[in-house]
């Protein structure tokens, strides 16, 4: 059987970005096949070798990124690609929500503020206000940053419950961001107490030197912790009571949120 024209770029052997693109166009493709999404309907609408697809099919099923029906046969979309579609889902749902509460939390502070949610290990950046001032924070939408050395993730860290943290806590890695950053799982303990009973994270240049930040936890409507805020200061910047300011500000303008 003659094979169908696929992009150049899905061409040759099904190896390396070879096979994440054709990958990619099963995920796109069985969706649309619905009930055809068999082993053979596949073939025929895709024109591929029956070795690639079985090999990219199984592959796939056992990330979980399909499942196969057991009485039509046919596949579908599995409990991981769900999975991830839904917290990209209330990742944006969090972000449409807080938005507002971030950008007065920039122009009262004069400020850069962050929105961060756990992805793996890390915290990424879903939402930014830049400061106004001369003198920016490095950071971008998208950037995954550690939870040891930021005050995102001390806060979101800090919010969950002790069975859920301790799970974080057991498989970070302690990798110093900075001279100053907390490498020792004990003492990282600690600061997730002190956080907790001062309701806010410190980054203390522990993840850029230079630069000093207040995280607090962000909860979904329901209560859940979600994720967290910080407000980042240039050490130059920083003055006493400007803590106290900056975090009451950010305080009240999440529990406006509800």
């Amino acid at each position: 059987m003659k094979e169908k024209a696929v992009p150049s770029s899905a061409q040759g052997p099904v190896q390396g970005s070879a096979a994440v693109v054709k990958g990619l166009q099963l995920l796109q493709i069985i969706p649309e096949l619905g009930e055809a999404a068999t082993v053979k309907g596949i073939q025929q609408h895709l024109g591929w070798p029956r070795p690639t697809l079985y090999r990219l099919l199984n592959t796939l099923e056992r990330e979980g990124f399909l499942e196969r029906n057991p009485l039509g046969g046919e596949y579908v979309l599995g409990r991981q690609f769900i999975h991830l579609a839904r917290r990209s889902l209330r990742a944006g749902s969090l972000q449409e929500r807080v938005r507002g509460a971030l950008r007065r939390i920039g122009c009262e502070t004069g400020e850069t503020v962050h929105l961060g949610v756990p992805s793996g290990m890390h915290m990424t950046y879903i939402d930014k206000v830049e400061s106004a001032e001369t003198v920016r924070m490095a950071s971008y939408i998208g950037m995954a940053v550690p939870m040891h050395s930021t005050s995102v993730g001390k806060a979101y860290l800090a919010a969950l419950d002790e069975s859920e943290r301790e799970r974080y806590l057991e498989q970070l890695d302690w990798e110093p961001v900075t001279a100053r950053t907390i490498v020792d799982a004990a003492r990282f303990r600690r600061e997730l107490r002190e956080t907790r009973r001062r309701g806010y994270a410190i980054d203390d240049e522990e993840n850029e030197a230079g630069i000093i930040c207040f995280g607090l936890a962000v909860t979904e409507v329901d209560g859940r912790v979600a994720g967290a805020i910080s407000v980042s200061v240039p050490r130059y910047r920083f003055d006493d009571g400007k803590a106290e300011r900056i975090v009451a500000i950010a305080r009240a303008e999440l529990d406006s949120l509800g």
